[in-house]
């Protein structure tokens, strides 16, 4: 019973000093941050900027889709007409998921892909394990 008893003392002091360090820490990053931290102004625009063509970011999402299409049957023509490139199977192309980040939603469903790949091949390889044994 002492044991248990010193164990229980060991174990609520420990506790205690380590929970005390972290909220100490923790306070003293809120102390340096609020006396350190100088917020950073944008800068301001001048309006006697030259005005450039829009970004393909502004452009609707609309004409994005004739431009990848027009594309396509080009190539598609190209492909067609030159025997040296002839091809005979469908074509298909990714569609840009609607949705998301702007820009970054290849990285998000590439990224979603590849962890959907990598549970199929370790559900293979248990499987294969198993039958094994």
């Amino acid at each position: 019973m002492e044991n248990l008893d010193f164990a229980l003392q060991v174990l609520v002091l420990g506790f205690l000093v380590v929970m005390v360090t972290l909220f100490g820490l923790y306070f003293i990053l809120i102390l340096f941050n609020r006396l350190l931290y100088k917020p950073v102004s944008a800068p301001v625009e001048s309006s006697t900027a030259a005005v450039t063509e829009p970004s393909r970011a502004e452009s609707p999402p609309d004409d994005n889709g004739r431009i990848v299409a027009a594309i396509l049957a080009a190539v598609y023509q190209y492909m067609q007409t030159d025997q040296a490139h002839s091809f005979t199977g469908p074509l298909s192309f990714a569609v840009r998921p609607a949705g998301g980040v702007k820009g970054g939603s290849w990285k998000f469903i590439g990224r979603k892909e590849q962890l959907e790949s990598s549970l199929e091949l370790e559900n293979i390889r248990r499987k294969k394990k198993r039958e094994n044994i």
